[in-house]
């Protein structure tokens, strides 16, 4: 029998090497893993190297926690590294929904409960998701008006899992979501794209999940595609169910392998790492994810 609740020693590192000097640099983090009803972080520790002349943190708009800092001293790399102690519980998922699509579709609509109209801030457009009728005919080969709303979502989980190739390096952060569905190929962050695109097109709010995989699976367990990297997944507004997490990269409803670190309306929103820099030439990155069980 699987456990329900687990305990992990999550590492995250980035090394910036530069091939000259810079003499300031401002950046933001999203490294903090959320506080939520099935997850619990006892502990997190941002460590900066060399110290920042200032740092501070706050949450934003959708709950996540920020955090700035600022390197006023030349330096020739930075290294930053998050340490955190998260424990995960699982959710019970039903098998269905017993609602209807086009019911769904009419509750959003027309819904006043406030969850209902909270949830329409992730129907709009962002910076990276733009509803276009190409997605719209993409999601709707497997979406439809009578189906049942969690069968249809599994339905666009497992479509985007097999008919999307995962080829690292094929795509940048700034690639738009219309050239992946084209090309069928990307990493973690464009096949969520992708599928928020789908449900934004079809009038349904969708979210971006940033966060990690458990890097070494429970014996006879496959390995996740995206563990030792920042992964990222999908949350859809499922009405009265709330929001529903899918990984379309291993086609599964995240569960006690996945840590939830941040959401927004795409990767733009909860980037682990952004910022700028004075100097500094090239810049070499190295990024390490560790997420290990705690024993």
């Amino acid at each position: 029998m699987i456990d329900s609740v687990r305990r992990y020693r999550v590492t995250h590192s980035t090394h910036y090497e530069y091939s000259s000097e810079s003499s300031l640099c401002h950046n933001q983090l999203h490294l903090t893993p959320r506080e939520l009803l099935n997850q619990r972080v006892s502990h997190c520790v941002i460590e900066i190297q060399p110290k920042p002349a200032c740092r501070f943190h706050w949450q934003d708009t959708f709950g996540n926690h920020v955090e700035f800092f600022s390197i006023e001293e030349i330096h020739a790399n930075l290294t930053v590294t998050s340490r955190c102690l998260v424990e995960r519980t699982d959710d019970t998922i039903p098998d269905r929904a017993n609602l209807r699509w086009s019911e769904l579709l009419r509750a959003i609509a027309n819904s006043q409960h406030p969850s209902w109209v909270a949830a329409r801030e992730f129907l709009y457009d962002s910076r990276y998701c733009h509803a276009n009728h190409e997605f719209a005919e993409y999601a709707s080969q497997v979406v439809e008006g009578d189906c049942d709303v969690l069968d249809c979502l599994r339905m666009l989980n497992t479509k985007i899992h097999h008919e999307f190739l995962y080829v690292p390096s094929s795509t940048q952060v700034t690639t738009r979501p219309i050239e992946v569905l084209k090309r069928r190929k990307g990493v973690c962050q464009d096949f969520a794209h992708v599928f928020i695109s789908c449900m934004r097109s079809l009038g349904v709010p969708a979210r971006y999940v940033s966060g990690y995989l458990l890097t070494s699976p429970p014996k006879g367990q496959p390995r996740l595609i995206g563990a030792d990297a920042s992964h990222a997944w999908v949350s859809v507004f499922a009405g009265d169910l709330g929001w529903i997490d899918f990984d379309p990269t291993n086609n599964s409803i995240p569960g006690l392998d996945h840590i939830t670190v941040a959401w927004g309306r795409d990767y733009s929103d909860v980037t682990p790492i952004q910022g700028v820099f004075v100097g500094g030439g090239f810049t070499t990155l190295h990024v390490a994810v560790d997420v290990l069980p705690d024993k």
